[in-house]
């Protein structure tokens, strides 16, 4: 069995990919950012509007008798009785902000919690990892040592039966415990958002 093992990433940088590619979190990000376009659409209606507008053609029963005609014509608005429009228009508006901040805020913790305990996992499960190949070692090293005493006539074969039986107890917990740790690596790339950087070999 071949382990790959996943390099050590500070908590702070881990943090930083995830706030950056967690596509619920830059929703609100964009949400937010729309909602501060409404505001300032809201504050922009107080203004007055200035518009021109413009014509010219030619008129006359023959090409030769054709005389130029235009018309310029500018108009001026001047909001006098939108004041309470505009300022519930800006309420909602600024009310969609606070929510948003504080939805993102929510999110970025449980983003925080997510990445953090899925580091404190992956650490620990590397661990395990490193413990369960130990024991495969020493239990593959008690097998070779319960043969050489059968070989040599000081034990019998209940030693070696028992030998082999704890190797495969420990193969067993490698094997979970690589799964465990594989389990684990996924958690962090799905926490930081980056299930296929992280986890595509």
């Amino acid at each position: 069995m071949s382990f790959f093992d996943t390099p050590e990433v500070p908590t702070d940088e881990t943090l930083d990919r995830a706030y950056g590619s967690r596509p619920e979190l830059r929703e609100i990000l964009t949400r937010e950012q729309r909602a501060k376009l409404d505001l300032k659409t809201a504050d922009a209606a107080r203004l007055p509007k200035f518009t021109l507008n413009g014509l010219w053609s030619e008129q006359g029963l023959t090409p030769a008798s054709a005389i130029p005609v235009y018309i310029y014509q500018g108009s001026i608005d001047v909001p006098l009785f939108t004041g309470g429009r505009i300022q519930a228009e800006r309420a909602k508006a600024d009310l969609a902000i606070r929510q948003l901040r504080q939805q993102e805020q929510d999110l970025r913790n449980r983003i925080a919690l997510e990445v953090k305990t899925a580091l404190a996992q992956l650490q620990s499960a590397r661990t395990e990892v490193d413990v369960a190949n130990l024991g495969v070692d020493l239990a593959k090293q008690e097998v070779e040592q319960a043969r050489d005493r059968f070989q040599a006539g000081v034990a019998n074969n209940i030693e070696v039966i028992t030998a082999q039986d704890e190797l495969a107890r420990a193969s067993d917990n490698q094997i979970a415990a690589l799964y465990r740790y594989n389990q684990s690596r996924a958690d962090l790339a799905h926490s930081v958002g980056q299930m296929e950087a992280m986890y595509a070999r």
